[in-house]
């Protein structure tokens, strides 16, 4: 799990609880779930609209993308790449047929394959090419799903306030009502701008941050293979492959 992530928004909302407090207002009073049924589901039922329903399964893998924990992918990828170079160098590329099996990743996996058929380099970077490009569509899908969420929650803030209004205005004959009906109706612009600024917009960035990692990691191992198959010397790639993980 990614501790950052989760730190940051416990942090956060223990942070504005205790700022709550210390300003005189009432935990219970913020527990107000008719004004969360109007902010939360709302907003994510809204920003649905923007993903095909085919691409459903993306927001639910950026969700995972921004709270899955932080190995050294990079860092794992290119001496596993190296150790590949190695092979090849000592036995050659049909060598990375039994090797295959070892293999998790199944992008790496599916350029070791292409390298085994024998296809010429530019054929296998134009494949590899593809996938990742329809990778970064992917991603894209789920930061923009996040982000839009975050754009939307405060204004679906500000209609749970004027339904909220709009029920205190009633009580215009009694003043304690009228004045504890408003304080409850501004409750939803606090869920609203809370959830954007706290967790959706977090989530977008994060899930951007860590698809580009994903991608300038995938663009790492079309860099091994094409190496590789031009028979370029094991040191040389992983020397090419440091500046990658220097990148980070």
């Amino acid at each position: 799990m990614d501790l950052l992530t989760v730190i940051g928004i416990v942090g956060g909302l223990v942070a504005l609880l205790i700022g709550a407090v210390l300003k005189g207002a009432s935990i219970l009073f913020l527990i107000q779930p008719a004004a969360f049924v109007i902010v939360v589901p709302t907003t994510l039922f809204a920003s649905l609209v923007t993903v095909p329903i085919s691409k459903f399964s993306l927001i639910i893998q950026g969700l995972k993308i921004a709270f899955k924990g932080g190995g050294n992918e990079l860092l794992e990828t290119k001496n596993q790449l190296v150790e590949l170079a190695n092979l090849v160098r000592k036995e050659g590329m049909l060598s990375l047929e039994a090797k295959a099996e070892e293999i998790t990743d199944p992008f790496l996996k599916r350029a070791i394959d292409l390298m085994v058929l024998g296809v010429e380099e530019s054929v296998l970077v134009e494949s590899l090419e593809a996938e990742i490009a329809k990778k970064e569509e992917d991603y894209e899908i789920a930061v923009e799903y996040w982000k839009n969420s975050a754009e939307s929650a405060p204004t679906f803030g500000l209609v749970g306030a004027v339904f909220g209004l709009m029920k205190a205005l009633r009580s215009l004959d009694n003043a304690q009502e009228l004045a504890a009906g408003i304080s409850a109706a501004f409750v939803a612009t606090v869920y609203g701008i809370t959830f954007s600024y706290l967790i959706f917009g977090p989530i977008s960035k994060k899930v951007k941050i860590k698809s580009k990692e994903e991608i300038l990691r995938m663009y790492m191992v079309v860099d091994a293979c094409r190496m590789m198959i031009k028979g370029e010397n094991p040191r040389l790639i992983e020397e090419r492959l440091n500046s990658f993980v220097e990148v980070k």
